[in-house]
């Protein structure tokens, strides 16, 4: 019975695939096709747990994160362009949901950038986030990287240099890909399409640089 049961759940689950893809097809708003996304993941979730759960702001989510990937579902991704750190904490919420246990987080740009939150403000949103991981959460921290304008170059320190002891004393590994993708705190041109987000290649060394530090921690 209980594998008639499983074998149910999957059937549901195949035909709930392809409803999607199909509604996935005709749509063409990203928002739509994310909800979507998520909501194939929910019921994935019963049968088993999301491998990674992918959080942060429009850097993580303009990566190609299938290079973690063994199988279908594995990867997680809630990363949204435009979130605070505020909101990664929300993201964060929504993944414990799903039974994530392995993170990859990344966020604090708009927040100093557009928001224009003071240190004081960053500190107190981050200790928020970090809580809302689950006790037993592993995962990597990626640095906020510098942008073109070399004069935000200092406040870009200064918070990753708090979020990483804050990150490291929870149990995170924390990876820095500043001397790859700046010089002198401006971010390289072929680091960058519009001096803030990715260009391609800066997006493939970020990957890169989550799956080769989850490797070494044996999380991958």
């Amino acid at each position: 019975m209980a594998m008639i049961a499983t074998l149910a759940q999957i059937f549901f689950i195949l035909a709930f695939l392809l409803l999607l893809g199909g509604a996935l097809i005709a749509a063409s708003d990203a928002g739509v096709r994310r909800a979507f996304r998520i909501a194939l993941h929910r019921r994935v979730a019963r049968l088993r747990a999301p491998r990674y759960a992918i959080v942060g702001d429009s850097l993580a989510a303009q990566c190609d994160w299938r290079p973690l990937r063994r199988r279908p579902f594995d990867v997680l991704r809630l990363c949204l362009g435009g979130a605070t750190l505020k909101d990664i904490g929300a993201q964060i919420v929504e993944a414990r949901m799903m039974c994530a246990r392995c993170f990859i987080i990344d966020g604090g740009l708009n927040d100093l950038l557009f928001d224009a939150a003071p240190l004081a403000q960053i500190d107190h949103d981050f200790r928020a986030l970090l809580r809302r991981l689950p006790e037993d959460a592993r995962g990597v921290l990626m640095l906020a990287p510098h942008v073109t304008d070399a004069a935000q170059a200092p406040r870009i320190d200064e918070i990753n240099a708090l979020m990483r002891a804050l990150a490291e004393a929870r149990g995170l590994a924390v990876v820095d890909l500043a001397p790859q993708l700046s010089q002198d705190g401006a971010r390289r041109p072929e680091m960058t399409d519009d001096g803030l987000h990715f260009s391609p290649l800066a997006a493939k060394l970020w990957v890169r640089a989550a799956r080769e530090r989850l490797l070494r921690d044996g999380l991958a």
